[in-house]
């Protein structure tokens, strides 16, 4: 290549620089933009989530919002795959989401069409001191928006720029090659996809269309496919996101996937009237919108998504369908809940929602421990109930659960939480431990039990009165402990405290009737072997179960009104 008389190699070497720092730019300014207004919206953005994807029509706005506010719709996507893996949204659900996430996706190149690329600076300047000088936290994230905001279009420009000097340096080549893209739409459709899996966003590259096409080096014709090809490109985050992942993820991916290659697949096929459409719309409909080049790619995008999501909206079922087929349940091969529900992927992308499911997996943690006291309670009266393995099954989940649960909490710390959630997962890392912990008592119980049955030592009869009543009172304190940790209620976890005084006052009052029932000679000190222990195990059950009570309590210190958890 022959270097131009209007650029010198050092020249172009400074201009290719600058394109990838404006690159660079563009890419953390929306980054830190979409950060910024997830933490700012925090758990609000995670209860319009879980509240209004009920039906399939809700989950198409919801993902236009979400995805509007996040500014990604591999983002979205990766949220909602996580909500489906956590049961919260039905895999119908989801998919309306991702149609919605794809019309959500081009808000930014509506704000790049509006070219406010001149106020980048203030928007940096104004962001920056907000950053600075504001130490309240959500003022701080309102100043990080706007100085994304800002270096967004900083990027843009600086990119741009540098762009149009070596495009220009190199005129006639350049129009030759854009030429010969236009002439083979196939090809633009290939280096669409193939930049935007590169760069990992979309909305760089029709950034960089919308500025070569305001700059007439490429036509509609030859852009359409580009952004095409973008459209595409975006789900290869989707793909390696479900990498590893369930079924239900791998479904969600391939129909992400779909709804791009069929709308890429339509729309090529009527590329022509489409371009033509475009440009009669571009002449008469935008001359109050903003400079007409860059928004008429703007418009396009937004016609592509729209459409696209009109016809796969009605198609959902037929979706479902085929990724069913495509990806089948195996029934031989158990999904750990831990695979379901510990979604790694989601701490960089949103870290509150990641506490969410942490909380989910918790959840679960309760119901293992709720069945193993169950089965030990079951044990303490029938030598002959056979549970087979599983209470050293729900033995080894309870502390493998709280080992991956903590792991995952600890490295949650690392992620920029709110004061709040923070304390929420101090008080998620308490309860776990005193989860645990009433797991090992209802070990020592069975082995206790296990002794005596293999002696042949039976429980008097006022010895099994005794043990019924104060499992009886455990039980209804277990039940109102973890009815209030699932609601994270504060009034039923207020009720935790009077039922754990009734254990303590019954264990007190039921080892001093066990002595005596020694000293008068109604029960021999051969058969009263462990009795004291496990009523003190019972005992110490209930003092894990009210320090749950009190993780729910102490998070109502910092807020007067109560984040539920998502359920």
């Amino acid at each position: 290549m022959f270097l131009s008389a209007d650029l010198s190699a050092g020249d172009i070497i400074l201009k290719l620089i600058q394109v990838l720092g404006g690159l660079g730019l563009f890419l953390y300014g929306i980054n830190q933009m979409g950060d910024s207004l997830k933490a700012v919206a925090g758990n609000k953005l995670k209860s319009i989530i879980e509240k209004t994807t009920n039906t399939p029509i809700k989950g198409v706005l919801v993902g236009t919002v979400v995805t509007a506010v996040i500014q990604s719709s591999s983002g979205t996507t990766a949220l909602t795959v996580g909500l489906v893996r956590a049961g919260l949204m039905t895999f119908p659900q989801a998919i309306g989401v991702i149609l919605g996430a794809n019309i959500g996706a081009t808000i930014t190149s509506f704000f790049i069409g509006l070219n406010i690329e001149k106020y980048a600076l203030l928007f940096v300047g104004i962001g920056a001191l907000m950053i600075f000088f504001i130490k309240h936290e959500k003022g701080s994230e309102i100043g990080k928006i706007i100085f994304g905001f800002g270096m967004l279009f900083f990027g843009l420009d600086t990119m741009g720029n540098a762009l149009n000097d070596i495009l220009k340096a190199y005129e006639n080549q350049s129009y030759q090659l854009f030429t010969f893209i236009s002439d083979y739409p196939i090809l633009g459709l290939i280096i669409g996809t193939a930049l935007t899996a590169l760069v990992q966003s979309s909305s760089a590259i029709i950034g960089i269309l919308q500025t070569l096409y305001s700059q007439g080096f490429i036509g509609m014709f030859g852009a359409i496919p580009i952004m095409l090809g973008c459209n595409i490109g975006t789900t290869i985050t989707a793909c390696v996101a479900c990498i590893g992942g369930g079924v239900q993820a791998k479904r969600t991916a391939f129909v992400h996937v779909m709804f791009n290659v069929i709308g890429a697949i339509l729309f090529m096929a009527l590329l022509w009237p489409f371009s033509q459409l475009m440009e009669i719309i571009e002449g008469s409909m935008l001359s109050g919108l903003g400079p007409k080049p860059k928004m008429s790619i703007a418009v396009a995008h937004l016609i592509f998504n729209f459409i696209t999501t009109f016809i796969m909206f009605f198609l959902i079922k037929v979706l479902v369908l085929v990724a069913t087929k495509l990806f089948k349940d195996k029934p031989d091969e158990e999904q750990s809940i831990l695979n379901s529900l510990l979604d790694y992927s989601l701490m960089e992308k949103s870290p509150s929602f990641a506490l969410s499911f942490a909380k989910k997996s918790i959840d679960y943690m309760c119901k293992c421990v709720t069945e193993y006291v169950g089965m030990t309670r079951e044990y303490s009266f029938d030598k002959e109930k056979n549970f087979e393995n599983r209470p050293r099954d729900l033995e080894e989940t309870i502390d493998e659960l709280d080992k991956r649960i903590h792991d995952y909490l600890i490295r949650l710390t690392l992620t920029d939480l709110s004061q709040y959630n923070s304390h929420l997962l101090s008080a998620y890392l308490d309860a776990i431990k005193d989860l645990e912990r009433i797991g090992d008592h209802c070990t020592n119980i069975f082995e206790f039990f296990d002794e005596r049955y293999a002696t042949g030592k039976e429980l008097s009869e006022d010895g099994k009165q005794d043990l019924n009543q104060l499992y009886d009172t455990l039980e209804a304190m277990l039940n109102k402990t973890f009815e209030a940790f699932y609601e994270w209620n504060k009034e039923k976890a207020l009720e935790v405290d009077v039922l754990e005084d009734q254990v303590d006052k019954l264990e007190a009052v039921f080892h001093q009737r066990h002595v005596h029932r020694i000293d008068s000679g109604a029960c021999s000190y051969l058969n009263a072997d462990h009795y004291v222990e496990i009523l003190s195990n019972i005992e110490r059950m209930g003092d894990h179960l009210e320090n749950v009570s009190e993780c729910i309590l102490s998070s109502f210190h910092l807020q007067t009104e109560p984040a539920k958890a998502i359920e």
